[in-house]
């Protein structure tokens, strides 16, 4: 941590120096090309008042103006059709026409110009500033960039002086800073087995809330291995639970199936019973296979976990509800129990609708098993909300917290009667967890349930 820190410094310190050194370089750079434009603009004023008082008796206005040119100054002088009259740096008559470059165009048009271009006469970089005088002529001025260069290049040893000293003292600043930083750190982590012995005046404020945090999750850690203990030996009772539930509830139809195959076998069943008994088999078989399912449902909402489920389709209720009706509407016909579908028709929530069809499904078949012949189940699709609500016998108040369980029933011999395999609710208790909804349950004996599944 110490190193991380220290480096950390020092990679600040550095950077901040290399931006310094390069902003400074580009506004002196860029402050000198100013300068520079400044200067010609304002020798070209000079030459051009000079070249109106020049006459022929001092050789005339062409011949004074190598007076005005140096080293690191061209002066051109070209006429008015674009030939060059006069070159500081050349013989004039073998220059090529000039009435195209982008500066004596603009003289033209304007009275004055500047371009910055590469120059094949120079083989440099050069910035050029022409002006239109007063006989037509343009007057043109040029300095290499180069000299502009030479001008920032005497400057980089005081800035890489300057990078230097910004670098060292980095360095020793992050050197200094990272062990104080650290040191209360280091006290922390020395003493993070017992927290309590760490002294709140000798840290970090930022670092007390941690501290006191450790110091609580360490007096909670203990309750925590209690609460877990106890919650392991809750899940150790309720898989026995259901491994005895279901062994129970799988020997009675298999007891069944065995007596019936058995008496066939020996031929103690009388020729017209075999048909009685072969039903009642194929009927044990059919509960069999339901409970099967249904604890095969169980097992995959209970392992996995959301991950391997697919909860991102947009799932219209409406539809799903109304198919859910369809495939229900022989059972409560040949039951005498009407079903009714009503809500809105433009409800959906994200989720899975294999899912939510089998939730609802569950719901509206226990509905309509305990439900007396002539009653109703109605289905109630709200805004993300689906509501069953039937006229059946109903739930006993001291019942209702434990009808999610599985293999719970509250009468048991009704149940069985019903073809129920015990764990229809507690499938859509799964189901509804998945999908993050919310069950609420309503119900008064004699008069009916209501079972509401609320999605957030």
């Amino acid at each position: 941590m110490k190193n991380s820190i220290r480096f950390s410094l020092i990679y600040v310190g550095v950077l901040a120096a290399l931006f310094a050194v390069y902003f400074t370089a580009q506004v002196f750079e860029n402050e000198m090309s100013e300068q520079l434009k400044r200067d010609l603009r304002e020798t070209a004023h000079l030459i051009e008042v000079s070249y109106g008082k020049m006459d022929s008796t001092d050789g005339g206005p062409i011949a004074n103006l190598s007076a005005f040119s140096s080293k690191n100054l061209r002066i051109t002088l070209v006429g008015s059709d674009g030939k060059v009259i006069y070159e500081s740096d050349a013989e004039a008559g073998k220059m090529e026409n000039h009435r195209n470059r982008p500066e004596i165009m603009d003289a033209y048009a304007k009275g004055f110009g500047e371009n910055l271009r590469y120059s094949v006469t120079l083989n440099a970089k050069v910035y050029y500033f022409a002006k239109r005088l007063a006989d037509g002529n343009i007057l043109r001025l040029s300095r290499r960039q180069a000299s502009l260069h030479e001008s920032v290049s005497k400057t980089m040893p005081y800035l890489i002086a300057l990078l230097t000293a910004v670098v060292v003292v980095s360095i020793l600043i992050a050197i200094g800073l990272s062990r104080a930083f650290v040191r209360p750190v280091q006290r922390l982590a020395d003493n993070l087995g017992q927290p309590e012995l760490m002294d709140d005046e000798g840290i970090y404020k930022e670092i007390a809330p941690l501290v006191k945090t450790i110091r609580k999750q360490n007096r909670e850690l203990q309750l925590t291995v209690e609460q877990l203990s106890l919650e392991k030996l809750k899940t150790a009772q309720m898989r026995d639970e259901f491994t005895a539930n279901a062994s129970h509830e799988l020997k009675t139809p298999l007891t069944s199936i065995s007596g019936y195959a058995e008496l066939i076998e020996n031929g103690m069943a009388k020729p017209e019973d075999v048909k009685l008994f072969a039903g009642k088999i194929h009927k044990e078989a059919n509960r069999l296979l339901s409970i099967a399912n249904d604890i095969m449902t169980l097992s995959k909402l209970d392992a996995p976990g959301e991950s391997t489920l697919d909860l991102g389709e947009t799932v219209k209720l409406w539809p799903l509800a109304c198919s859910c009706v369809d495939e229900l509407s022989f059972n409560a016909d040949k039951k005498g129990v009407q079903v009714s579908l009503k809500g809105e028709e433009s409800s959906q929530v994200q989720g899975n609708r294999r899912l939510l069809f089998e939730m609802l499904y569950n719901l509206v078949d226990n509905a309509i098993r305990y439900t007396e012949q002539g009653g109703s189940v109605q289905v109630l699709v709200k805004e993300k909300a689906l509501v069953v609500r039937d006229t059946g016998i109903g739930i006993p108040e001291e019942n209702q917290p434990r009808i999610f369980e599985r293999f719970y029933r509250v009468d048991k011999s009704r149940s069985k009667a019903t073809g129920g395999t015990g764990l229809g609710l507690a499938i859509v208790k799964h189901i509804a967890e998945v999908h993050h909804a919310h069950i609420s349950l309503k119900s008064v004996v004699g008069e009916g349930t209501e079972i509401s599944v609320e999605f957030g």
